[in-house]
């Protein structure tokens, strides 16, 4: 927003310029008052809302462009206020699929690019969004990694961290992990200060901080919280501050637990509704903020309520002063609904422009080019089978194993373990297996420890889509599969492989950052698809695989993790030996 545009609206209102489109004959949400205005026209130029008006005053704009929206209720664009578009498909792939559900505007986190590819990945993310009918915000990414002393990624420096949210496209601080901000280091106390001087928000990860832990939390700066999973959760933060985002998407779905807020009498302006991620499964056949909306009525908010929990409650939050509802100054993304009970969106508007028609996305197809260095961020050497062979402790020993508990979390369990020759023995029957995490950028040294639950019993898997690195996971039941399934990740400079008997079986690229791919929406949701059933050819039991790969190295969550230095004990904040010891 400048003055011209303003100067060119007031022009507009004072019958000087004509209007470049009016709405007329449609039943505008408002969220301020919670009504639904008829009568009434909306006024548009160049992208933005003159006015909003009495049908008869309104009759005296000079337009050529008309819209009837005969009768259709009209609701400002839906705000994704957390979400990840940056890894696994790119943004000229997702655009089309976020106007369809009504989404103008996303939130987006950044740190896997920065871990994966640093500033210069950050910033080619950031240009890859212009230009496209969708506002595209960032939130600068604080912890990166999120462990320094337990894992190893590129990541950002405290000065290109400032740098970033200095930005007016970076409206806060990205999610930072509530166990390792409450040391308030020096690190995280730059970020804190770097925000507070601009007074951009800081988005909170607070999952298992309550009581003393939980306002530690709170006193260094954090404003939000997406990660409650009971309602006492979300009242303990609400009475703290903190707004609540309730996730419904591809990592979880706190709906059906969380609406029962409503019931509390709770004000609902610190409520938000958020994906934290659509998979391209999802968005292909769910939709996506509209899908959320329909499921948030279903669990007994009033479509206003749903509505305004993903447009103006957002808005305010970030400070979008110009986007989140449908008035003079702001934004004229609008949404036509057929029907306000089931948010069926009819046509959709993205700064006063139809995007949208009966469901088709309208604007011709734009690719965006990324450098091409960024194409080829996995440096590591030739693997060999001996290097995924893991030396044992003493005979007899017990040893820690990362047991896979659900899609995100993992826990530490002690077994025995067979030796031979100096180095410990799989157990298939056990399904106890070999894991190994490599720097993308060096081979060695790397982590490598025992994972239980995953079900392989012949061959391996390997995948670059690992939360928040980027670095490499492999997991097999035969060394030598490991060993050919990184070496044809490096060649294709990231995504996912399947090795079986030495063969690669399945294989998908994401080349970009070594965690985005750059096919279209449709051919990334079969990759998806076919990776759930490619999985089972080498055994494996991983209830929601293309989840479950991407958590099992994330020190975010408890308990047991493996990382790129080793086996890290999230809960002790520091790296653990395989050897299990007395003390221990």
């Amino acid at each position: 927003m400048n003055t011209r545009t303003i100067k060119k609206l007031l022009a507009v209102v004072k019958g000087i310029e004509p209007a470049d489109t009016v709405i007329v004959n449609g039943k505008i949400v408002n969220v301020f008052t919670n009504r639904i205005d008829e009568g009434r026209s909306i006024v548009i130029k160049d992208g933005y809302i003159a006015s909003v008006e009495d049908e008869r005053t309104a009759a005296s704009y000079k337009t050529p462009n008309i819209i009837d929206a005969g009768g259709q209720f009209l609701s400002p664009g839906f705000i994704d206020a957390h979400t990840h578009i940056d890894g696994v498909y790119p943004f000229y792939s997702f655009v089309p699929y976020a106007l369809k559900g009504g989404t103008t505007t996303v939130v987006t986190e950044t740190s896997a690019t920065a871990c994966s590819a640093g500033m210069t990945g950050v910033m080619a993310l950031m240009e890859g969004t212009k230009h496209y009918p969708v506002n595209c915000f960032f939130l600068a990414p604080p912890l990166t990694p999120p462990f320094p002393t337990m894992e190893t990624s590129l990541g950002l420096t405290l000065k290109e961290f400032s740098t970033l949210l200095k930005r007016d496209d970076v409206v806060g601080v990205g999610e930072a992990y509530w166990t390792r901000v409450v040391d308030a280091d020096r690190q995280i106390m730059g970020q804190v200060s770097a925000a507070l001087a601009v007074n951009k928000p800081l988005d909170g990860h607070a999952a298992g901080a309550k009581g003393k832990k939980l306002i530690e939390y709170v006193l260094t700066g954090i404003t939000s919280c997406h990660e409650s999973i009971t309602v006492d959760e979300a009242m303990e933060k609400l009475n703290l501050g903190l707004y609540i985002m309730i996730r419904e998407g591809f990592v979880r779905r706190e709906l059906p637990e969380l609406s029962k807020l409503k019931d509390l009498g709770v004000d609902t302006r610190r409520l938000i509704l958020v994906s934290d991620s659509f998979d391209a499964v999802m968005l292909s056949e769910e939709g996506y903020l509209d899908s959320i909306a329909r499921r948030a009525v279903e669990f007994g908010f009033t479509p206003l309520e749903a509505i305004k929990m993903m447009t103006i409650n957002p808005a305010d939050y970030y400070g979008l002063r110009h986007l989140g509802a449908i008035a003079p100054l702001r934004r004229a993304d609008i949404l036509f609904l057929r029907s306000l009970d089931t948010i069926h969106i009819d046509r959709v508007m993205s700064g006063g422009k139809t995007v949208v028609e009966s469901g088709t996305y309208t604007p011709e197809a734009k690719i965006h080019q990324y450098p091409e260095r960024l194409k080829h961020t996995i440096k590591v050497g030739h693997c060999t089978e001996s290097d995924f062979r893991i030396k044992a402790p003493k005979a007899g020993a017990l040893v820690r194993v990362l047991e896979i508990a659900s899609p995100t979390i993992t826990r530490e369990i002690h077994v025995k373990v067979a030796v031979r020759d100096g180095f410990i023995e799989k157990d298939l029957d056990g399904d106890i297996l070999p894991v190994a995490m490599i720097n993308k950028a060096k081979k060695t040294p790397f982590g490598q420890g025992l994972i239980k639950g995953t079900g392989i019993k012949e061959g391996a898997v390997a995948t670059t889509l690992t939360w928040d690195t980027g670095n490499i996971l492999v997991i097999g039941s035969d060394e030598n599969d490991m060993a050919c399934a990184v070496n044809r990740l490096a060649d294709l400079q990231g995504g996912v492989v399947i090795v079986k008997n030495g063969r690669v079986i399945y294989e998908f690229p994401m080349e970009l950052f070594g965690i985005m791919s750059l096919a279209g929406m449709e051919e990334i949701k079969g990759k998806i698809e076919d990776l759930a059933a490619k999985l089972p050819q080498i055994g494996t039991s991983l209830a929601k695989p293309f989840l479950n790969l991407q958590t099992i190295p994330f020190t975010g969550l408890p308990f047991l993790r493996i990382t790129d230095k080793g086996l890290a004990d999230i809960r002790k904040k520091k790296l653990v030996g395989l050897a299990v010891k007395a003390r221990d």
